[in-house]
């Protein structure tokens, strides 16, 4: 039972990543037509860099695990603070894949109509 649950822990955590940040990405901003999308190439990007993030902060502290050693008691809370940042950026990139993607799509469309009311 514990070894499956050792398998399944990373793709269960990645499902409800990217749920979450689809869930931001999509009400998050102050935009008048919201589309949901359950999966999107930045929050599946972002939730994968978060999953290699998450698992290579892990494999350092195993190995070079001195926060204790030089903040004392505090470390834990420093260890806390550096993988949120960490957490942060990957939701940060992101949503700026989701960005570029969408001005882009936007510029396609743009130009799209352009060319149709040209031709009429």
């Amino acid at each position: 039972m514990i070894a499956i649950w050792k398998i399944l822990q990373w793709p269960i955590a990645w499902l409800f990543v990217v749920f979450s940040y689809a869930l931001i990405y999509s009400y998050g901003p102050n935009a008048r037509c919201r589309r949901w999308y359950w999966i999107t190439p930045g929050s599946a990007f972002g939730a994968l860099l978060w999953l290699a993030a998450s698992v290579g902060f892990r494999i350092y502290l195993n190995f070079y695990n001195t926060y204790t050693a030089i903040y004392g008691s505090v470390g834990a809370m420093v260890i806390l603070i550096v993988w949120l940042y960490v957490a942060g950026l990957t939701f940060l990139v992101g949503g700026e894949i989701n960005s570029n993607i969408e001005l882009a799509n936007d510029e396609s469309r743009r130009k799209l109509d352009s060319t149709i009311s040209e031709e009429r």
